[in-house]
């Protein structure tokens, strides 16, 4: 189990890191693209402007954690926020945030230096109680019983073969429009 979460944080850690390259390759492009030579001095003096639009920007756009709409963006339909366990920047002025959520689920979310969001989802673990095909009944860790239908073209890692069946630790991500992204399985 300790593997496959070192595993999966290392996929996650390559993940992200990828993003943040290709963000800032891509805002360098559209940087360049905008700015002539003869307009550099020009472009300088906007962009002390630009930052604190961007600074009053990410307030509005990171709302205070107890206002209605940053508690149910991409929830599950009656599931709120319980607590904030994380909130904190990583490198290069891009943001984490880890929200506890009432079914048991750990809403993530990243964003760049600007406040945008370049990574939500939510992250469930639980144990299977029982499991028919692809269908599956879980007693969430610090929630209650669901039951996933695991989309047929959804790879299951399953290092060890364990398969979905009864008392298998089960943990699967779940994008803000409620779509199971992957699913891992440990005994």
């Amino acid at each position: 189990m300790k593997t496959q979460k070192i595993n999966l944080k290392r996929h996650f850690c390559v993940l992200l890191l990828s993003l943040i390259c290709i963000s800032t390759i891509l805002s360098g492009c559209a940087k360049e693209q905008t700015e002539s030579p003869d307009s550099n001095t020009a472009a300088e003096t906007p962009s002390s402007t630009e930052s604190n639009t961007n600074n009053s920007a990410e307030q509005t756009t990171n709302p205070n954690p107890d206002s209605a709409e940053s508690n149910t963006d991409g929830l599950p339909s009656g599931v709120k926020v319980k607590k904030i366990l994380k909130d904190e920047s990583i490198k290069n002025g891009y943001h984490k945030k880890v929200e506890l959520l009432t079914d048991g689920g750990k809403r993530k979310t990243i964003t760049d230096p600007n406040g945008d969001i370049i990574m939500k989802y939510i992250e469930y673990e639980g144990i299977i109680l029982k499991a028919d095909g692809n269908k599956v009944d879980v007693q969430v860790e610090q929630g209650e019983t669901q039951t996933l239908d695991i989309p047929d073209q959804v790879v299951i890692e399953d290092e060890d073969r364990v398969g979905l069946k009864q008392g298998v630790e089960i943990e699967w991500e779940v994008n803000t429009d409620g779509q199971i992204q992957s699913v891992e399985l440990d005994d």
